[in-house]
């Protein structure tokens, strides 16, 4: 289902992944001695990323991500919440839409910056049996 352009969550509040941030993530494996546990191109992928001017791969965000989940738990846990949030959001919009209810999808869609990671973490913290399914997203 596509939304109209007015019925698109605000992707502002999305926690950047900068160089900056894959950088500060490279010191941080040095200092624990994490950096030598990683495989050969995990390392690489630490190292170049930090090199770059932006990350706008998809698949370069996903490695690093994944890397990331390695080194510094917390910080990738943030870039899932957020995803799982973006996700549950608009599964929640698409089935007020379903029932007739715009004016409830335009109010959650109106606070998404405020919820997008509160359902992000629900998500995450809920047992994968209890997770309802969210299409793509696998549950």
């Amino acid at each position: 289902m596509t939304l109209s352009p007015s019925l698109e969550p605000p992707l502002s509040s999305m926690p950047a992944l900068t160089p900056s941030l894959v950088y500060a993530a490279y010191r941080r494996a040095l200092r624990f001695g994490v950096f030598w546990r990683l495989r050969p191109e995990e390392r690489a992928i630490l190292v170049l990323a930090s090199r770059l001017r932006a990350i706008r791969s998809p698949a370069l965000r996903e490695a690093v991500i994944r890397v990331l989940e390695k080194v510094w738990p917390e910080k990738a846990r943030t870039y899932r919440a957020f995803e799982a949030g973006v996700k549950v959001l608009l599964h929640r919009v698409s089935l007020a839409l379903k029932i007739g209810a715009a004016e409830a999808a335009q109010a959650l869609l109106a606070q998404a910056h405020k919820l997008i990671p509160t359902l992000g973490y629900s998500h995450l913290n809920t047992p994968a049996f209890y997770r309802p399914n969210l299409g793509e997203a696998g549950g």
